[in-house]
């Protein structure tokens, strides 16, 4: 089921360098990046920025960004705030992404720097982000990505008709700001339970959402369905190795495994585990009549249910042997007289 949803997802992007060394380099780019660390980077064994700074300190960090080419090039930069993907990974990509209610200091927020930058052929140039603390003070972890991608000025002349894909490919820097290394403890809530679809796919999806401001790493979730007072597991997903940013939501998929939706209520089991912490829930959820009907016209490869039919054609066999044996006791009777 993972690696299906995680296909379906990264179709947008078909293919995206995520990285966070201090030099990146990949052959297919024009362009490359460096960070240069300063010296309150907190992990000096970590390649991104990893830095410690006081409330409402300010501070300007620089990358180094190389065109390898003979060509002037114009590359889109952007800091962008963490957020959780439905693949369960921390994703740094989206520019404006939909944020978490809990998530009080977007790190977009806390930065300034150019959103384009343009170099000579064959130049290197400094790329410099300005971050300003918050003046509270606080054991959070605020996460982000610098993230790079060439400006594609090609215009398409093609026919209208013509469908094309285009490769992208991008360079992410990590930048994480804490103030100490204390760090907070992670709390894991389980939000609304959903019928919807993907890939014209019947699915239910369990919102998970990390409400405080640190890293919930090696997150194991195991999911059941039931009917509402079963104790047959009809549909089931376990995911291991997940990864949710701070203060960050996402939806756990449960595959309804080529079936049709029924209209009713279900209940959902759910164990999730980061650690030694351990979250358990029990909830009930109704799929509605108009949503099963309206997801299964929709739903591709679904199994059909023939049941009814069966129903009809044994009971149309039982009436026929019925009326074969009543014939016959009456047939019996005739020539007994």
């Amino acid at each position: 089921m993972k690696k299906l949803i995680a296909l379906l997802l990264i179709i947008p992007l078909l293919a995206s360098t995520f990285i966070f060394p201090v030099t990146t380099d990949a052959s297919e780019m024009n362009f490359s990046v460096s960070a240069n660390l300063p010296e309150n980077q907190m992990d000096k064994t970590k390649t991104y920025f990893d830095l410690k700074m006081s409330p409402g300190m300010e501070q300007t960090i620089t990358v180094t960004m190389t065109n390898q080419t003979d060509d002037e090039i114009t590359v889109l930069a952007s800091v962008n705030t963490a957020v959780t993907n439905d693949n369960g990974i921390i994703d740094y990509s989206q520019t404006d992404p939909k944020l978490d209610e809990t998530l009080i200091h977007p790190i977009s927020n806390l930065t300034d720097s150019a959103s384009e930058v343009v170099l000579a052929p064959n130049s290197s140039k400094e790329y410099p982000i300005t971050i300003k603390m918050p003046n509270e003070t606080f054991d959070d972890t605020i996460l982000g990505g610098i993230h790079f991608q060439e400006k594609n000025e090609k215009t398409n002349t093609d026919d209208a008709k013509t469908i094309q894909i285009e490769n992208k490919y991008a360079y992410i820097i990590g930048l994480m700001l804490r103030q100490n290394d204390t760090g907070v403890k992670a709390d894991l809530q389980l939000n609304d339970i959903t019928p919807t679809q993907i890939n014209y796919r019947n699915v239910v999806t369990a919102n998970l959402q990390n409400t405080e401001a640190t890293i919930l790493k090696d997150l194991e979730v195991d999911a059941k369905v039931f009917k509402k007072d079963g104790t047959s597991v009809l549909h089931e997903n376990f995911e291991d190795n997940l990864r949710m940013a701070p203060n960050s939501n996402f939806n756990f998929p449960v595959s309804w495994n080529n079936q049709a939706f029924k209209a009713g209520t279900y209940r959902m089991e759910m164990v999730a585990r980061s650690g030694e912490q351990v979250w358990r829930w029990t909830e009930y959820f109704t799929v509605s009549g108009k949503d099963a009907d309206s997801f299964n016209d929709k739903a591709v490869e679904i199994e059909k249910d023939y049941t009814w039919l069966y129903i009809l054609l044994g009971s149309l066999l039982a009436l026929l042997i019925l009326l074969f044996v009543f014939l016959l006791g009456r047939k019996s009777k005739k020539d007994e007289e």
